[in-house]
C-alpha cells in the first residue's frame, strides 16, 4: 500500500487508487472521496469525469457553492463501497453536517484518513469516531499545544453575556463565523439560552435550511424578513453573519466578534467556538485509534509540530504526509 500527498490524500493497493479532497482537476484515479462541504475540501465536485462519493448531506451543501451532481453518488453514514481490493467505510467526522472520515481496508493494512474532525460533544452533530487503524492520516489545523478550547458551556456563557452587554450599550452584536457550521451552533447557543430572537445572514440561512432538512431545527429570522427592521431597531436581536463581512465597517451601531479556533489569538471581541478537535483531543484520537503509522496533513507549519509530539509522547512513528510517499505492509 503506498500514501502520498498529490494535490490530496492518494492511497493505492495494488492497482486500485483512490484520492481524498482532491485540489485539482488532473486526476487519474479509480474514484474520489469528498469528506465535507467547505470549499477547501469539495473542489472535487467541479471534475466531471471522476466518480465522486460523499454523504447525500455534504452534496446538497456544496450545491449553494455551484456544485453538480455530476459522476457522483452519495455513500450513507456506515455502508461499506468496495473497489477492487479496497473496502471503503465512512464515519462521523463531527465536523459539520454530513462530514466524514473515511477507512480504508486493503490486503496491506488499514488506512483511517480522518478530513477535518472535530470529537467533542456539540449541540449538532456527533463527535468523531476513533476506529482502530494502521495508519492514521490526520488533520493539524490546531495541531500545536497552544491550542486547547475552553469548555464549550464557558464559551457560551461569554458569548450571549457579550451579546446582553453591547445590546444594553445601545448597540447590535454581531458574531461572524463559518458560514457551514460554526454559525449552525451559534443559533442554537441563543435559542438554548436566552429568548433573544437570532437574525440569520441570507449565506447562512441557506446552509441553516439544509440542516432543518435533516431534522436539525433552530430558530432564526432571515435578514431579508420584514421583521429585521423593528428587531434592530428596537436592539432585540443577534446577528450571525458570515465570517467575512464586517458590518461594523458599514455602520457604528454593529459590533463585531469573530467565532473560530482561531480566537484563542485574539483578545478582544472574540470566542474561541471551533468545530476542529483542539490539541489535546488530537492526541486522545490518536491514542484511541492505536495505529502504527501517523501522518499529519492541512495544518502547515503545525504538521511537523503535531507529528514530532505524537512520536515523542505517545511512541508512534510519525510525520508530514507529503515529506515523502509512505510504503506500507502489516506485518
Amino acid at each position: 500500500m503506498r500514501i502520498r500527498w498529490e494535490d490530496g490524500v492518494v492511497v493505492e493497493a495494488e492497482e486500485t487508487k483512490i484520492v481524498f479532497d482532491p485540489q485539482s482537476k488532473r486526476l487519474n484515479c479509480k474514484a474520489v472521496f469528498i469528506t465535507h462541504a467547505h470549499v477547501d475540501h469539495s473542489h472535487a465536485f467541479k471534475i466531471k469525469h471522476t466518480p465522486k462519493f460523499s454523504s447525500e448531506e455534504t452534496m446538497r451543501l456544496a450545491t449553494i457553492n455551484g456544485a453538480e451532481a455530476s459522476n457522483w453518488q452519495p455513500l450513507p453514514l456506515n455502508e461499506k463501497i468496495v473497489l477492487n481490493d479496497m473496502e471503503i467505510k465512512p464515519h462521523s467526522s463531527g465536523h459539520v453536517l454530513g462530514s466524514y472520515e473515511f477507512e480504508v481496508s486493503t490486503p496491506d493494512g488499514t488506512v483511517l484518513f480522518t478530513g477535518d474532525m472535530n470529537t467533542r460533544e456539540f449541540r449538532i452533530i456527533k463527535p468523531a469516531e476513533p476506529v482502530s487503524c494502521d495508519v492514521l492520516i490526520i488533520e493539524s489545523t490546531f495541531g500545536s499545544p497552544d491550542f486547547i478550547f475552553p469548555p464549550d458551556d464557558i464559551v457560551a456563557k461569554s458569548m450571549v453575556d457579550w451579546a446582553i452587554r453591547t445590546l444594553r450599550e445601545g448597540k447590535i452584536p454581531v458574531f461572524r463565523a463559518d458560514s457551514l457550521g460554526n454559525a449552525q451552533e451559534v443559533i442554537r447557543i441563543f435559542n438554548e439560552n436566552t429568548d433573544l430572537p437570532v437574525v440569520s445572514h441570507s449565506r447562512v440561512t441557506k446552509i441553516s435550511r439544509i440542516y432543518e432538512a435533516y431534522g436539525y431545527k433552530m430558530e432564526y429570522v432571515d435578514m431579508g424578513s420584514r421583521d429585521v427592521d423593528d428587531l434592530i431597531s428596537n436592539r432585540n436581536a443577534v446577528i450571525v453573519a458570515p465570517k467575512n463581512l464586517d458590518l461594523s465597517s458599514y455602520s457604528p451601531e454593529y459590533v463585531s466578534a469573530l467565532v473560530s479556533g482561531w480566537a484563542l489569538k485574539f483578545k478582544r471581541n472574540s470566542f474561541p467556538l471551533s468545530d476542529h478537535a483542539d490539541f489535546p483531543n488530537l492526541i486522545r484520537f490518536v491514542g484511541d485509534c492505536n495505529p502504527k503509522l501517523v501522518l499529519t496533513y492541512h495544518g502547515g507549519r503545525f504538521n511537523s509540530i503535531l507529528a514530532k509530539y505524537i512520536e515523542k509522547k505517545l511512541k508512534i512513528r510519525s510525520y508530514p504526509i507529503d515529506l515523502i510517499t509512505t510504503s506500507f505492509r502489516r506485518q
